[in-house]
């Protein structure tokens, strides 16, 4: 591929694993109605890093990561899978899907203030400011939080959870761009992370009655399965190494206004004033951190 395509293409990869991630939103909210969010992850989780092991085996690519890379591994195996998964489900299944997707695009600020305390990326004054609006945006919906249009409190922190560990999983998979091709990345997270997963899950796997499942519902899961965890990752994680941290990480500010539309449209969930007012407030910080971003701000790994 040669370097005049590499970013335009990691754009569009971008920006696909956003539409896909958004529509997840809703979509899982459907899903949950019939399974149970630990069961629901752990399926997920076991048969996505089932695709991904199969695929490095005909591939021939290494199980496990070498020597240098396995403590890198670990923080990828607990941030991207094993803790963010337990946060997302449990948040997402006491919110609503807009709530959960606008609380979890706050991920690229976390993720620009982890690489600017540690040197590798630099903030404008512009993106610092854009960074507070958007924290002065969370905390104006968090506090707002009532009736099942906001969601509860506990819901809504555990996304800003599940957001801080995906923000972790970035800052992670960008420096173990030097040990890790894009498949071994995926499988050193979710080859540990669905060990932990299942320690969760397993118990609500086991309980659940999949006698009363619809074909609609298997259908969702089947396609929440490979296109978020598996295409998406694998999108995401390329954008995320070809455009640097700050830049690839920040197209997630288009994911709650598209989870919002979708979320109307699949589950009717409904948007009065005060919720759009502080979802307004938080889009506008991320993208005024979008457009300050400077462009020779990725610093070389040391």
């Amino acid at each position: 591929m040669t370097a005049s395509l590499r970013r335009p293409l990691a754009v569009l990869g971008a920006l696909a694993s956003v539409v896909i991630w958004a529509v997840n939103y809703p979509a899982t909210k459907i899903v949950y109605r019939e399974l149970s969010p630990l069961a629901f992850t752990g399926w997920r989780v076991v048969l996505a890093a089932a695709f991904l092991i199969t695929e490095a085996l005909v591939r021939r690519e290494r199980l496990v990561p070498p020597p240098g890379a396995r403590g890198l591994a670990l923080v990828l195996a607990l941030s991207g899978v094993g803790v963010y998964q337990w946060l997302y489900a449990l948040g997402l299944a006491s919110t609503s899907g807009f709530s959960a997707a606008l609380l979890n695009s706050v991920s690229p600020l976390i993720a620009m203030l982890l690489v600017v305390v540690f040197g590798w990326e630099r903030m404008s004054p512009l993106a610092g400011a854009g960074s507070l609006v958007a924290w002065g945006g969370v905390a104006l919906f968090v506090t707002s939080t009532h009736g099942p249009d906001f969601g509860s409190t506990a819901g809504n922190l555990m996304c800003l959870g599940a957001a801080t560990s995906w923000a972790v999983y970035n800052v992670a998979s960008a420096r173990a761009a030097r040990f890790l091709s894009p498949l071994g990345t995926q499988l050193a997270a979710f080859g540990g992370g669905t060990v932990l997963v299942l320690a969760y899950t397993l118990p609500d796997m086991v309980r659940q009655d999949y006698t009363r499942l619809s074909p609609w519902t298997w259908a969702i899961a089947v396609l929440s399965t490979f296109l978020p965890l598996v295409v998406a990752f694998r999108l995401w994680l390329g954008a995320v190494r070809t455009l640097g941290v700050a830049q690839g990480t920040s197209f997630g500010f288009l994911i709650p206004v598209l989870a919002g539309i979708a979320s109307a449209i699949l589950t009717g969930e409904r948007f009065d004033a005060q919720k759009v007012l502080s979802a307004a407030v938080v889009l506008a910080g991320l993208a005024l951190t979008r457009i300050g971003r400077r462009p020779d701000s990725p610093v070389p790994a040391r």
